[in-house]
């Protein structure tokens, strides 16, 4: 299962892209730059999205990406999300006044694009890769997604945008294996008030939520914020967690 890093931050510059990770070139997760990271050819290998939440910075380049598809591919785009999260971007983003209602063009019989509803902790499949949403602890409704191989095995923890939270690690501790988790990480210590009030965790605040999981795996750090990120990067190094990794954003991994 390949998995490259598109983007992995929690905000945008010229050299920092939002959060959006391929799989075996068809399944993203989140669309933060899909567009901004990936060419024509690319774009139109995907054909499956998996939404984890609402937030601009993980749907910013869902609408660009369907509109550069227009006319491009047989079958429609698939996004995969929660109810309360597609009755958001119906409301909000595919509403006829940000963007088009791509669901209904050219026409409702041949949509560029369709949602599919997730339900939670049930398993589905696209194509050879299973799939599993837990809800973690979010100022909107989120998902984290862990996304294992048929073909090889392998299996990783996308936590999506979450604060302290229990039942994901419980579940992680429970499937057979897992490889590797992308984990939010997006304030440097001092502001541990703003954290838990976006939802979002610190080094410090990581590192006792990873205490709740009992594997040994990769432990990839996503959502930093650019203007923070020297002083996360030393604060993270700090804590010595085992088998970290950070500045993942360009990297290509294969479970």
């Amino acid at each position: 299962m390949k998995v490259e890093i598109l983007g992995a931050y929690g905000g945008s510059t010229d050299t920092s892209f939002l959060t959006s990770f391929l799989i075996d070139d068809f399944l993203a997760l989140d669309a933060g730059c899909l567009t901004q990271t990936l060419n024509l050819d690319g774009q139109v290998k995907v054909t499956d999205i998996l939404i984890s939440h609402t937030h601009l910075d993980h749907t910013l380049s869902l609408g660009f990406l369907v509109d550069n598809m227009f006319g491009l591919r047989d079958e429609p785009l698939k996004i995969w999300s929660g109810k309360a999260m597609i009755e958001a971007m119906q409301q909000h983003i595919f509403n006829e006044v940000i963007w088009p209602d791509f669901t209904q063009l050219p026409n409702a019989e041949e949509a560029t694009m369709a949602f599919r509803e997730v339900l939670p902790e049930i398993t589905f499949s696209v194509r050879h890769l299973r799939i599993t949403a837990v809800p973690v602890n979010h100022v909107v409704p989120c998902f984290a997604y862990f996304v294992a191989s048929t073909e090889t095995g392998g299996c990783i923890l996308y936590t999506a945008d979450t604060s302290t939270t229990d039942r994901v690690w419980q579940v992680a501790n429970e499937i057979d294996r897992l490889d590797a988790v992308i984990v939010d990480c997006s304030f440097p210590n001092h502001m541990d008030d703003l954290a838990i009030a976006s939802g979002h965790m610190t080094p410090a605040m990581l590192a006792a939520d990873l205490k709740k999981l009992k594997r040994d795996c990769k432990i990839m750090i996503y959502h930093i914020k650019p203007m923070f990120e020297d002083q996360m990067i030393a604060e993270l190094t700090a804590l010595n967690i085992p088998n970290i990794d950070m500045g993942i954003q360009g990297k290509t991994y294969h479970f």
